[in-house]
């Protein structure tokens, strides 16, 4: 009897053990879907309609320089969508863009009716942001299109 009591106690382990397991996995896949899926989607879409915008292309290892200009595009109020370079998509929205050269991140591209208007990679400062964002009056650009 008390066998098979230790085999269902550790068959019960072993399910809850499954169950975490599963919730964690379903639970990080929610974040890779959610981290790289919803601007990358919507990005596309918006080129696919010839909308107009704001992308920031990132790439993780830059993440202190493109949290810095995540900051100023927030605030002055500056709408924009985030892209990571890794995306699986990546490639296909330079086609689309009509950029046959490597973009060298972080870079802000300013799409208007599906075109690149301005854009400007390889931003190392704050005073570049800013200069970028009062030369091409983007608030005004943000505002706009929102």
């Amino acid at each position: 009897m008390e066998k098979n009591e230790e085999i269902r106690e550790i068959k019960q382990k072993v399910l809850l053990c499954g169950f975490v397991f599963l919730f964690v996995l379903v639970l990080g896949l929610l974040f890779i879907f959610n981290r790289f899926g919803n601007d990358v989607d919507e990005v596309i879409s918006l080129l696919n309609d010839k909308e107009s915008f704001v992308v920031l292309f990132t790439d993780d290892k830059k993440e202190d320089t493109s949290s810095m200009i995540e900051k100023r595009l927030n605030s002055f109020g500056i709408s924009y969508y985030n892209f990571d370079i890794h995306s699986s998509s990546y490639s296909n929205v330079l086609e689309k863009l009509d950029i046959d050269y490597e973009v060298i991140v972080p870079a802000l591209y300013v799409i208007e009716e599906g075109k690149v208007l301005y854009n400007i990679t390889d931003i190392q400062d704050e005073d570049t942001v800013n200069s970028f964002i009062n030369q091409n009056n983007l608030v005004d650009f943000s505002n706009k299109n929102s």
